[in-house]
């Protein structure tokens, strides 16, 4: 960015004719990625309580625009530029805007309190920034936000189709000679990447015309989440360790199982990857009759899927003292294809009712997903699928790498089914909790044939791919 002084003049003499860049880039022509960028951005922030700040509002067009959509909320432009303040205000002025308050500060140093925003609009700025001015503009943002808040970013896109290049090229050359480095290193920059360099995961990204959308989350939420949860254990919350009904570890088939291998009597981190390892390759691969069985009866039937392992996987975790979570999910039918095929193929649902479990060690949740798949199904498997060398979506597995999955525990999270997934129903206490909300939503004709036809000829499928 230029100097503040040169900053200062270069604003105080734009001002006057600075919202023009509205008419030439901004409208909204009704063609593809032809939206008026303001108009995404006004979309991102709902119609409630909430305190919004525009970082160098300018002549005020992005925060005035969410004021006039959400009255509910209170927007708050912040500039250093007296000249496009005074603008912002008239036109604040004019359209009777009560929730609107205008500041005068520097965006890098605002003086205001930590926390204090849900929402943070950056517009049309960063691209000048250099690499220094940047970290200060992004920290100051960071800081401001609210633990869960968005930070907002509209700038210029990059431009891929020769018509749309002629058309930007005066602007192109402008803030070329503005700040000929800076802008060309942001513009030419992958956003995920760069933005990820300053503590922020791209949530949303809109494409306009010439301009880009993007709502942007704090890094560090999940570590805040995690020190939560860790605080929870410490305050003596015994939510992730209860019996439920599905959670019967008091069985005494599993509390024999227990004593058997003396679980018990190892450390945290053995006992969870033992118990692992026991769920993954000794509780094979199968469809049981339902999801809300009890662990005592997948553990009785020695066979399950995701839902059903996962049952028993909770209730020996929770048996030996180790705190565990379940994440719901769905996931497309086609990651089933193979293990289901023909008639019951063709009769299932779209999105098929997943589950994986999350298990709390040394201060840190892990999301364990493999243990569904026995190793010696998934070698067969790769075996009958030498070819593949990348991504696979069948027979039970969606992976990236089929030759390599991550299946083993060693402190890292383990995935075998997890790019089918295609929506997410969050984190519960219990199976039992889950189901309550959510389940495989089925007909009772079909429930009852999935019963006694479907998941016999899925686990007759299943034994063909073992050679059994």
């Amino acid at each position: 960015m230029a100097s503040k002084a040169i900053s200062k003049w270069m604003y105080k003499f734009i001002s006057p004719g600075y919202d023009i860049l509205d008419k030439t880039f901004f409208r909204d022509n009704g063609r593809k990625n032809g939206r008026n960028p303001r108009e995404v951005l006004r979309e991102m922030i709902p119609n409630e309580k909430a305190i919004v700040l525009d970082m160098c509002c300018g002549t005020g067009t992005n925060g005035i625009g969410v004021a006039m959509k959400n009255p509910a909320v209170t927007v708050v432009g912040l500039d250093r530029s007296k000249p496009m303040l005074i603008k912002a205000k008239h036109k604040v002025q004019d359209l009777g805007l009560s929730n609107v308050k205008l500041i005068c500060r520097d965006a890098t140093d605002t003086g205001l309190k930590d926390k204090m925003f849900d929402y943070i609009i950056i517009g049309l700025v960063l691209h000048e920034c250099n690499s220094d001015t940047l970290k200060k503009f992004l920290s100051e943002a960071c800081r401001l936000l609210k633990r869960n808040g968005k930070l907002i970013i509209l700038d210029w896109e990059r431009q891929t189709i020769l018509l749309d290049k002629l058309k930007y090229a005066p602007m192109y050359i402008l803030e070329s000679i503005g700040t000929p480095k800076y802008f060309k290193e942001y513009y030419y920059s992958d956003k995920v990447a760069f933005f990820s360099r300053y503590g922020f995961e791209v949530e949303t990204n809109v494409r306009c015309k010439y301009t880009f959308v993007m709502s942007l989350k704090r890094m560090d939420v999940k570590k805040d989440n995690q020190k939560e949860d860790a605080q929870k254990e410490i305050d003596g919350v015994d939510s992730y360790l209860g019996k439920t009904h599905m959670l019967d570890y008091d069985n005494y088939m599993i509390q024999e199982l227990i004593r058997e291998r003396g679980w018990k009597n190892l450390p945290e981190f053995e006992k969870i990857r033992a118990i692992y390892n026991f769920i993954r390759d000794e509780i094979r691969f199968g469809y049981n009759v339902d999801d809300s069985i009890p662990a005592s009866k997948v553990l009785k039937d020695g066979y399950g899927q995701c839902n059903t392992k996962g049952t028993l996987f909770m209730a020996l975790l929770r048996a030996v003292g180790i705190p565990c979570r379940v994440h719901g999910f769905t996931i497309r039918k086609e990651l089933q294809e193979g293990a289901m095929t023909g008639f019951v193929y063709k009769q299932a649902p779209k999105s098929i009712f997943h589950s994986w479990v999350e298990v709390y060690l040394e201060g840190t949740w892990y999301e364990l997903e493999a243990f569904i798949i026995d190793r010696d199904y998934l070698e067969k498997l790769q075996e009958k699928n030498s070819n593949c060398t990348g991504a696979f979506c069948r027979y039970g597995v969606g992976v990236e790498d089929f030759k390599n999955p991550v299946i083993d525990f060693n402190r890292n999270n383990t995935y075998i089914q997890s790019t089918g997934i295609n929506q997410n129903f969050g984190i519960y206490d219990s199976p039992d909790e889950l189901l309550k909300e959510h389940h495989q939503e089925l007909s009772p004709i079909k429930k009852m044939a999935f019963r006694y036809y479907g998941r016999h000829m899925m686990n007759r499928n299943v034994r063909r791919m073992r050679g059994e």
